[in-house]
């Protein structure tokens, strides 16, 4: 199901390598954040390995780990590492991965264990933490993800939360800010999107929220709001934490909210104000930390060149933005210079007949991802 307001649905990259860390950490704001740990699965080659939950553990030399989503295979005396990584992306019931290097998308399984209630019926995003444990959510409810042991199967849910907001809105977005992003001990935070635009904190072992504000007025249009149209995802930048969304312009006028704009936009979030909410209990009054090809803090710019870019995403220094299918036009997936802000179409090796609804990144990847340009006044 799809939110009236905006028709909202979600997707991002998981970009889930195997060299995995914990990254838990007390929580200073009340809020209960899943516990880091080691990567999940085994593997050995020569005289190395890597297996386990809890903190993980791995030996050099020749040998090779595996985990959730990747692996990477050290080269010994050579001094040389490869590391692979996995990206994963769903529809509203199949998980896929993705190749960041071929490009080819290829099927995981059913996602099996849904509530089935109204809300409760589709996964709308999802997102993974500095362990590579897989969470995703349905408009209603939060789940860990477990994937299948051949590879290829069912990809069974376990109910960790219900989530509700005070403003009664339905949760699309899903991300898991990376260690402390938010403040000295709050560790990895996950964070999810409503059908208005706002951004909550969620609490993993109750469903608590706490609202951390929205992207604010568009300064190009003053009846107009920025609100979220698709993703959050959140990776270590350059100079610290960066935090990037899709928005689009919205109009509020009778008491509805539309969005019938041409184009998206891509959006840096601003972590301080984030952090400072989170701390402080009010929501910020504006999250946007700036418009990817913005000409000026007083418009928005020409945008992505396409709407319902409901999935975002980067890798090393490109961002990648998946878009859900609209009348006449197929799901898309493109990248986006954030230079101009403008996205190009790459060619998809699947078909994916109702567009893509969500994903999510590990916290522990490291993107060469520059700023966005000022923001609005």
């Amino acid at each position: 199901m799809r939110s009236s307001m905006f028709g909202l649905g979600c997707f991002g990259l998981s970009l889930a390598s195997a060299v995995l860390w914990a990254c838990g950490g007390s929580n200073t704001s009340g809020f209960t954040n899943p516990d880091g740990g080691g990567s999940s699965g085994s593997g050995s080659s020569g005289s190395g390995s890597s297996s386990g939950s809890g903190s993980g553990s791995s030996s050099s030399g020749s040998g090779s780990s595996s985990g959730l989503g990747g692996n990477v295979n050290d080269a010994g005396s050579s001094g040389t590492t490869t590391t692979s990584t996995t990206i994963y992306a769903h529809t509203d019931t199949i998980l896929y991965q993705l190749d960041p290097k071929s490009q080819a998308v290829t099927q995981i399984g059913t996602f099996t264990g849904l509530g089935g209630a109204t809300g409760d019926d589709s996964i709308t995003d999802l997102a993974v933490n500095a362990a590579g444990n897989l969470y995703v959510n349905s408009e209603t409810v939060v789940y860990t993800a477990a994937l299948p042991s051949g590879g290829t199967g069912n990809v069974a849910l376990t109910k960790v939360a219900s989530i509700s907001n005070a403003k009664s809105q339905y949760f699309y977005a899903l991300g898991f800010t990376t260690k402390d992003a938010l403040g000295a001990g709050t560790g990895e935070v996950l964070i999810g999107g409503d059908g208005n635009g706002e951004l909550w904190a969620i609490d993993t072992s109750t469903g608590a929220t706490k609202d951390l504000g929205s992207f604010g007025a568009d300064p190009g249009n003053s009846s107009n709001v920025l609100a979220l149209s698709g993703d959050v995802v959140f990776y270590t930048g350059t100079s610290g934490p960066l935090g990037l969304a899709t928005i689009r312009s919205c109009s509020t006028s009778n008491g509805k909210n539309t969005c019938d704009g041409a184009s998206d936009f891509l959006a840096g979030i601003d972590m301080a104000a984030m952090a400072t909410a989170y701390s402080s209990g009010t929501p910020a009054a504006t999250l946007n930390a700036g418009i990817y090809g913005s000409p000026s803090p007083s418009a928005t710019g020409p945008g992505i060149g396409y709407k319902d870019v409901f999935g975002l995403g980067a890798w090393n220094g490109t961002v990648y933005g998946f878009t859900r299918s609209v009348t006449g036009v197929p799901a898309s997936l493109v990248s986006i210079n954030t230079s101009t802000g403008a996205g190009t179409l790459i060619p998809e090796s699947v078909s994916i007949t109702s567009g893509w609804s969500g994903a999510g990144v590990t916290t522990t990847v490291t993107v060469s991802i520059p700023n966005p340009p000022a923001p609005p006044k």
